[in-house]
């Protein structure tokens, strides 16, 4: 498999894997304290960021 299409694999597994957690944290978002919904934004922003920093690092090449 060429560099090319394992990027588009990553970035559509990575568009799942941040798609579900945006829907499983507003699903616990609207239902709980502020508190809850402090670490439901949190753990958006941290799994978006792993995500991309993932993404970002299999696509440099090797040096």
């Amino acid at each position: 498999m060429d560099e090319k299409s394992k990027l588009v694999y990553r970035i559509i597994f990575g568009a799942i894997i941040i798609a579900g957690v945006i829907f499983l944290s507003f699903k616990y978002m609207l239902k709980g304290p502020p508190f809850v919904k402090v670490l439901a934004v949190g753990l958006i922003a941290a799994v978006i960021y792993l995500v991309v920093s993932f993404i970002k690092s299999k696509s440099k090449p090797n040096e």
